[in-house]
């Protein structure tokens, strides 16, 4: 599995936190496509705070082509979704905590 993560990674040729970041894209992209209501608008978020980190380290770089390369490099499939799956909620699970309890405290104007 190792190895078939080394292969995608090094078929973009991209700084490692862009590769990181845009698995994680990858990977909410696809889940997105799998769920509905609540588990969409997570999914959706999450995928909006992995392009912003992009599109503000990198802004010349073309996202959707990268994605591409990406979703359709030979060995990504189950195994290296579920390895992104896990690394990309690793990240994404605390901040998310932290946020709703800022935004608890915020919302209605308090």
């Amino acid at each position: 599995m190792i190895f078939l993560l080394a292969a995608a990674a090094a078929l973009t040729g991209l700084p490692k936190a862009d590769e990181d970041d845009l698995r994680c894209l990858a990977y909410l992209s696809v889940a997105a496509g799998k769920v509905d209501g609540d588990q969409r608008r997570k999914a959706d978020g999450g995928a909006l705070y992995y392009f912003g980190r992009i599109e503000s380290r990198s802004p010349q770089l073309d996202i959707s082509a990268e994605l591409e390369k990406i979703l359709h490099a030979p060995g990504y499939g189950p195994e290296t979704y579920q390895a992104d799956k896990a690394r990309c909620h690793g990240q994404l699970d605390p901040l998310a905590t932290r946020f709703d309890a800022w935004r608890g405290r915020y919302e209605g104007g308090e």
